[in-house]
């Protein structure tokens, strides 16, 4: 929940900031700039424009409640309307720490407890999982004895965590991270000179239908012609993800180059019948030149299917006026998506925030209704509010708890693996590493389109001390402790102690040896795996 928060608030200061991008100052050239000229150049000095305490020191408290929750597709959730829930939230950046404390109540039923993001982890006591199984989410339905018997912190363990302390650096510093305004700016040079304008008050930049069609045109281009730099932005975006995945940046700056390489070229009569699919309403930006001076972004795009069975609209209106000291900014993003034989779905989020100097106070309403065209039912209807207050407090001190094996249990192996690129997992020959030992085996770990990382079964379970017997033509039967495991070739259904259960992909043969998913590992054994530099680490 905590780093959905820290999402939401970096998403929020993200979207603000590809507003405030375009924010132009005086020229002091004697040569007269551009309005594109402008833009490029706000962007390269870019001033994120609110007190750099809300990144540094902060607290922020928050109350949600949901004003309505109802539909057929709440039926198993139960009446939660009028449920509440308070947050409060406490950042210190100068220890990498952060704490969100909770109290929810749910049709009377109350939870408390604290989660921390500290360095590259996620800490957590245990309520917040009792609080998910309220909510149909049960993590341990397969385990429910570690949950029950788990010390006071369940925590997990992910390295693309430690690049928001990087990212918090750059906002500390009112500058968006790098590999974000490397982004704006090739998104930007993409722009015709033509749709952007200036005046003597304002710039402004203005889409309509050809436009999207040239900018779609200038940026597959540019991609062509610019792919090493293309491909450099890409692996700074994606650089955690790439190093857990156990790919270095070369080698996937490599593959992103191979893959531009291999793109088709495409032509303005396929833009213009892509575009024809989409119509632009409005996209506009302005700016005041003077600091402080209104900024306002506005956007409305609409989508139908050619068969006009499917159709729908995006909109996104954003307004800001003033500066740090005090700055009124307000968004409502809204939408919605009509098949004909299928649901109607209409969303709305309105949201009212200023900032003074070291304190800010926002007001959102999210509306969100869904029905079945085919039958006219009412699948959703939901409804909810938040306000929020926040508070630069530079003596804030945030402690994380210190996590020892008598305090805590680590979970990050009931977490979904992040999905491997086939190509550069298997050109890479993956190899097996079991409880530290590396094993001699015949055929390699493949990567399956899921994306699902298959293993040799028998020298992996019999590295995990399980008894591997092949029954012909196509049995595998796996003895470990009290379970007696029955898989089949081929097929999706296995049996544990007689009881069906079902694989995430097909156990298979290959070169007569037998591949099982690493999901079964962790599934019926309780391993932990990670990919490491290109090995399957499994640890029991």
């Amino acid at each position: 929940m905590e780093v959905g928060r820290l999402n939401r608030k970096i998403l929020f200061n993200v979207v603000l900031a590809l507003v405030l991008c375009f924010s132009v100052v005086l020229a002091t050239n004697a040569a007269q700039p551009t309005a594109k000229d402008l833009v490029v150049a706000n962007i390269k000095n870019f001033d994120l424009g609110v007190n750099k305490g809300f990144y540094e020191k902060s607290q922020d408290v928050t109350s949600v409640k949901i004003t309505e929750f109802d539909g057929s597709l709440t039926k198993e959730l139960g009446h939660v309307k009028g449920a509440s829930i308070d947050l409060i939230s406490q950042l210190d950046a100068s220890n990498n720490v952060i704490k969100l404390s909770y109290t929810t109540d749910i049709t009377g039923s109350t939870h408390s407890g604290n989660i921390y993001l500290k360095d590259d982890k996620v800490i957590l006591t245990k309520d917040i999982f009792f609080l998910l199984k309220e909510f149909g989410l049960d993590v341990f339905k397969d385990k429910p004895a570690l949950l029950e018997q788990s010390p006071e912190y369940l925590y997990l363990t992910n390295e693309q965590l430690s690049s928001i302390w990087e990212q918090m650096l750059s906002y500390q510093n009112q500058q968006l991270p790098e590999e974000y305004k490397e982004l704006l700016l090739f998104l930007v040079e993409a722009i015709p000179d033509q749709y952007f304008s200036l005046s003597t008050s304002n710039v402004t930049l203005k889409l309509d239908q050809n436009g999207l069609e040239d900018v779609i045109y200038n940026l597959l281009t540019k991609v062509k012609d610019e792919k090493e730099r293309a491909a450099g932005i890409v692996v700074s975006l994606n650089k955690a993800n790439f190093e857990q995945m156990g790919i270095t940046p070369e080698q996937m700056n490599e593959e992103i180059i191979t893959s531009i390489d291999s793109m088709p070229v495409i032509t303005r009569e396929q833009i213009k019948l892509f575009s024809s699919f989409v119509e632009v309403k409005d996209f506009t930006y302005e700016a005041a030149l003077l600091p402080g001076g209104p900024k306002n972004f506005n956007m409305d795009l609409g989508f139908k299917a050619p068969d006009g069975s499917v159709e729908g609209q995006f909109a996104v209106v954003m307004d800001s006026v003033g500066t740090k000291d005090d700055l009124e900014v307000s968004y409502n993003v809204s939408g919605g998506f009509n098949a004909l034989d299928g649901p109607q779905v209409d969303f709305l989020l309105d949201c009212l925030a200023n900032y003074e100097a070291e304190a800010a106070y926002s007001d959102t309403t999210v509306k969100a209704v869904a029905k079945d065209n085919t039958t006219g039912d009412l699948l959703l209807n939901f409804g909810a509010t938040a306000n929020s207050t926040s508070k630069v407090d530079y003596d804030l001190i945030v402690n994380a708890p210190e996590l020892n094996a008598a305090n805590s249990t680590d979970i990050t192996s009931l977490i979904p693996e992040p999905a491997v690129a086939p190509s550069i997992a298997e050109e890479a020959g993956l190899k097996v590493v079991v409880n530290g030992n590396t094993l001699e085996t015949k055929v390699k770990p493949s990567i399956k389109s899921n994306p699902q990382i298959m293993v040799p079964a028998r020298a992996v379970l019999e590295a995990l001390e399980c008894e591997v017997k092949w029954d012909d033509p196509d049995e595998v039967h796996i003895t470990t402790g009290d379970k007696t495991i029955l898989v089949f070739i081929n097929e999706s259904n296995y049996q544990v102690n007689g009881l069906e259960k079902t694989l995430s992909v097909p156990a298979y043969l290959e070169s007569d040896f037998t591949m099982i998913p690493v999901s079964f590992l962790i599934e019926e054994l309780g391993a932990g795996i990670e990919l490491v530099n290109g090995a399957v680490v499994i640890t029991k």
